[in-house]
Formats: C-alpha cells, sequence, structure tokens
C-alpha cells in the first residue's frame, strides 16, 4: 500500500511538474516580447511575398525567400511551443485530445500553414514546384487576428451577431438564385453566346445585385432590363440590411467596452 502511495503521488508531482512547464510556455508565448516579435515576422513574411511578386524585386529573389525562412522556421517553433503546451490552454480535456483540439482549431491551422514553407523548402528546393510553396502562405494573414486588438474586436462583433448575417445572407442568396434563373430564360434566345447556362446567369445576378456592374454581361431584352432595374434596386436595400447589423453591433460593443474601462477607473 505504501509503494502504491508513493507511486500516486510520484506520478501526480510530474503532471504538476509538466502543467507548470505548459503554463509558463503559455505565458511566454502571451508575453509582450514575443507577441511584438512574431507581429514583426509576420509583417516581415507578407511584405516578402508582396514584394517578391514585382519585376523590379527579381534580383533579390534569394533575400525575400531568405526572409520567408527565417519567419517560417520562427512559426515553426512556435508551433511546436502551442502544441506541446495546449494542455494549458484546454484544460477540460486530456493532454492528448488538448493537443489534437489546437491542431484542428482556427488558429492552429493557421498555424500549421505558417510553418509549411520550413519544412516543404527542403522537398522542391531543386525543382520547379519551389514557388508554389509561396501560394498557401498567404493565409498566414490571419495570424494577424491574434496578434491585433482590432481584428479581434471585429471578429467578437461578427459572431455576437452570426445569427442575424446568416439569416440576412441567406435572403440575398435566395433573391440571387431566383434573378438568374429569370434572367437566364429572359435572355438566353438573344443573347445565346452570352448567357450560355444558368452560372452566367449567377454571375450577372451577383454584379448586379451588389451594384458593382462590371458591363461584362448584361441584358439587351426588354424584359431583361426591367428585371435589372428592380434587382438593382432590391440589392441596394439588401446589402444595407448585413451592414446595418454590422454597425450596429460595432457600436454597441464599443458602449459596453467604454463603460466597463469606466467601471474599471473607478
Amino acid at each position: 500500500m505504501g509503494k502504491k502511495k508513493n507511486l500516486k503521488n510520484l506520478f501526480s508531482n510530474i503532471q504538476i511538474r509538466k502543467m507548470k512547464i505548459y503554463l509558463r510556455i503559455q505565458k511566454i508565448l502571451y508575453s509582450w516580447l514575443i507577441y511584438y516579435f512574431v507581429f514583426i515576422c509576420i509583417l516581415m513574411s507578407v511584405g516578402s511575398v508582396i514584394l517578391g511578386s514585382f519585376d523590379d524585386f527579381s534580383t533579390y529573389h534569394k533575400q525575400l525567400n531568405s526572409v520567408t525562412y527565417f519567419t517560417s522556421f520562427v512559426f515553426f517553433i512556435e508551433y511546436i511551443l502551442r502544441l506541446y503546451s495546449a494542455p494549458a490552454k484546454y484544460e477540460d480535456v486530456k493532454k492528448s485530445k488538448a493537443r489534437v483540439k489546437y491542431i484542428f482549431s482556427f488558429y492552429g491551422l493557421v498555424d500549421f500553414v505558417a510553418m509549411l514553407p520550413f519544412i516543404l523548402t527542403y522537398l522542391y528546393w531543386n525543382t520547379n514546384h519551389i514557388h508554389l510553396i509561396i501560394l498557401p502562405y498567404i493565409f498566414i494573414v490571419f495570424k494577424l487576428i491574434r496578434y491585433s486588438r482590432s481584428f479581434q474586436l471585429i471578429g467578437h462583433v461578427l459572431k455576437s451577431i452570426k445569427t442575424e448575417l446568416f439569416v440576412a445572407y441567406t435572403a440575398c442568396g435566395i433573391l440571387i438564385c431566383f434573378s438568374a434563373i429569370l434572367i437566364y430564360y429572359a435572355e438566353r434566345e438573344a443573347q445565346p453566346e452570352v448567357f450560355r447556362n444558368i452560372g452566367d446567369g449567377f454571375w450577372w445576378a451577383t454584379v448586379t445585385f451588389t451594384t458593382v456592374g462590371y458591363g461584362d454581361i448584361y441584358p439587351i431584352t426588354m424584359i431583361g432590363r426591367i428585371m435589372g432595374g428592380i434587382i438593382s434596386m432590391i440589392g441596394i436595400a439588401m446589402i444595407a440590411v448585413p451592414t446595418g447589423i454590422i454597425s450596429s453591433a460595432f457600436i454597441s460593443v464599443m458602449q459596453e467596452k467604454r463603460e466597463k474601462e469606466k467601471e474599471n477607473k473607478h
């Protein structure tokens, strides 16, 4: 009995020490020094991808690739540390489940994509596919959400009104679908080369509904033009609905934030 108790105590002590390590890593990852360092690395990586698309910077491709490689190495270390210390973030589940939960979370997937160039560079360095490594790297922009309070505020606002937005955009989708079918049957005989299928009708309905009006596809029949005018007017009203929902939610969140700040001061 004494040996069993000692083993249990030893096991519990090891678990406590591990949890302390996890918490310490999480604390370091969320410290202001790491916060600004990773934030600068994100800006550097995004900037290198943007500059790499300009012909004027073609002579600096090696330097830009080096920046991408360095930042992806930083993100690789960050990903490993976040994966290892995930049990401290998800304390309500087991360690293995906590790590799986992080891997398939939004930030986990973004962190994984961010460190891919560090791994894939070794596999495709001497091949023609080296430039494809940068393509998934554009998702690194989403890492800014974690390190930007403005993005976090916007995400909080959108999350609070997700049901209302779903209803509004569902109504918009139904109207676009209805308009696409009608315009196809109204214009297919007059413009068979333009409105070849309902898919072309969807493109016209989307452009008209959002009042963008690229001019690459438009109705020429009387019925089609009347429909275009009606859909444009409806589109102005319907697009204003989600805009109003987001604006009111944003104002209410900002007011709540200011009230909390006043309460904390008092």
